[in-house]
């Protein structure tokens, strides 16, 4: 059967076909799209619970002590960490003597150089 239909109409035919479906992936992501983007309006963006700074603590005497202040998504602090609101993490690096992680600059950001 394959014979008797010229190679011109068949790839014709593919490239319909192809076509056809490209137009129904496209609508599907569409509507995905469209999906997507009214459930994120409807969810509530939750306020931010991890202030923008933590402090890294070490294990010294076996009890935790200070190491250094870094910003919150600074991937060098380690898992030992405690959350510092700006106030304690500028007290931590001007009166304490704690240092500032090298990496992230949290001090840059609290305005201590």
């Amino acid at each position: 059967m394959s014979d008797k239909v010229p190679r011109l109409d068949r790839l014709r035919s593919v490239r319909e076909w192809l076509a056809w479906q490209l137009r129904r992936t496209d609508d599907t992501i569409a509507e995905l799209e469209r999906q997507e983007a009214a459930a994120a309006r409807a969810t509530p963006t939750p306020p931010s619970a991890t202030p923008g700074w933590k402090l890294a603590l070490r294990r010294a005497g076996g009890r935790p002590a200070p190491d250094a202040v870094h910003t919150s998504d600074c991937g060098m602090a380690g898992k030992n960490t405690k959350p510092l609101p700006r106030e304690q993490a500028l007290r931590a690096l001007t009166e304490d003597g704690i240092s500032a992680c090298p990496y992230c600059r949290p001090d840059n950001d609290l305005g201590v150089l």
